[in-house]
């Protein structure tokens, strides 16, 4: 990672610092018997296929996640200007659905209230654990999370 170069004014890491601090809480993850989820924000077509995020939308986006986080999570582009990412830390078994049910609603009202109804239309909101991310591909339909 190159430091602090990868940390942007507004609190968002950069997608190369982002997977480097997933991959981190990943192995944290299997050493101490914590959960973590991941929260991905991105928006779709008409084909309903992942496409490049407004500038608009991901500022946004990324305000309203840092209104949502808590302190220990953070934020960043897990795909460049496509999908935002957000890490929900260090969560018991218990707390996992009720601390990510809690950031969803809360994201979503935000959004609901500084996003035009097109805007809204075209984001989607999806929380994950780490190994539902394989396979996401940009230009394609999102993976279904059950």
């Amino acid at each position: 990672m190159k430091g602090m170069a990868s940390f942007s004014q507004s609190g968002v890491y950069a997608q190369e610092a982002f997977r480097h601090l997933l991959e981190s809480e990943s192995k944290r993850s299997e050493l101490s018997d914590r959960f973590y989820q991941i929260i991905l924000v991105y928006c779709t077509d008409a084909q309903d296929r992942i496409v490049q995020m407004d500038s608009t939308v991901a500022r946004t986006v990324m305000s309203a996640l840092s209104r949502s986080l808590r302190e220990t999570d953070y934020t960043g582009w897990y795909h460049d200007e496509h999908i935002v990412g957000a890490v929900l830390t260090v969560l018991s078994e218990e707390s996992m659905m009720q601390v990510a049910g809690h950031v969803q609603k809360r994201l979503g009202e935000i959004l609901q209230s500084e996003l035009g109804i097109e805007e809204r239309r075209r984001l989607q909101i999806q929380v994950c654990l780490h190994h539902e991310l394989r396979g996401i591909k940009l230009g394609e339909k999102p993976f279904a999370i059950s």
